[in-house]
């Protein structure tokens, strides 16, 4: 029997492959708020920013993980929220560059890095941004160190948390007159929704495919002795 994916220091190559192949809509659906249409899945406007964010996974040498951020309530958008750390790019930056920089912004630490791929790009209705998500591994456990005006809290999600989430009740929401249902992904307690759960049900969604093409390849092996 192979070890998990979580537990595999092979994952990044695995993962990287992963990243080449069309994603399922099925797996951001699932995360996907009510009202999606135009914030998240439909077309960007003319005017939207740049921006990217870095999905880190980290190696403790046990399992991997992912850092998320609980984002200062100081901040005038999407303040006290989960994100992955991330900004908008600037002038002259390729996406993971600007992940990158605003990774050791937000977190004081810019640990080596094998860039993998990309997540689908959402369109951020909130701030006018097209994210694109750049999916990162490192070798290492980085001792954070949050920038106290942009990050309240650093959160640990490990992979095998990711993997194995239960189907939380939907949030309710709501923005001036409208009301709204938004999935939610808990990690240590704090509710990941909208585009961050997005992102997190697609990358999901992609391991679970490599995990079930793993299974497929071990019991071809068993099934050939």
């Amino acid at each position: 029997m192979s070890r998990p994916l979580w537990e595999q220091l092979e994952l990044p190559a695995l993962l990287a492959r992963e990243l080449t192949l069309p994603a399922e809509p099925r797996w951001s659906r699932e995360f996907a708020p009510e009202l999606s249409y135009g914030r998240h899945a439909g077309p960007a406007r003319s005017d939207a920013r740049g921006a990217a964010v870095a999905v880190v996974l980290s190696w403790d040498g046990t399992e991997w993980s992912l850092p998320l951020t609980v984002r200062s309530a100081k901040l005038s958008r999407h303040g006290g929220q989960i994100s992955f750390p991330g900004g908008l790019i600037e002038a002259g930056e390729s996406p993971p560059v600007a992940a990158e920089r605003e990774l050791e912004e937000e977190l004081g630490v810019r640990p080596p890095l094998e860039w993998l791929g990309t997540l689908t790009p959402q369109f951020v209705y909130a701030s006018n941004a097209m994210v694109v998500p750049c999916v990162a591994a490192t070798l290492e456990a980085p001792a954070w160190q949050p920038n106290p005006r942009e990050v309240e809290r650093v959160l640990r999600l490990s992979l095998r948390g990711l993997l194995s989430a239960s189907t939380e009740p939907p949030l309710q929401m709501t923005r001036g007159p409208l009301r709204f249902t938004a999935p939610q992904l808990r990690v240590e307690g704090h509710s990941a929704w909208g585009a961050t759960a997005v992102m997190l049900g697609e990358l999901r969604g992609r391991l679970l495919r490599l995990e079930k093409v793993e299974e497929d390849l071990t019991q071809r092996r068993e099934g050939a002795n």
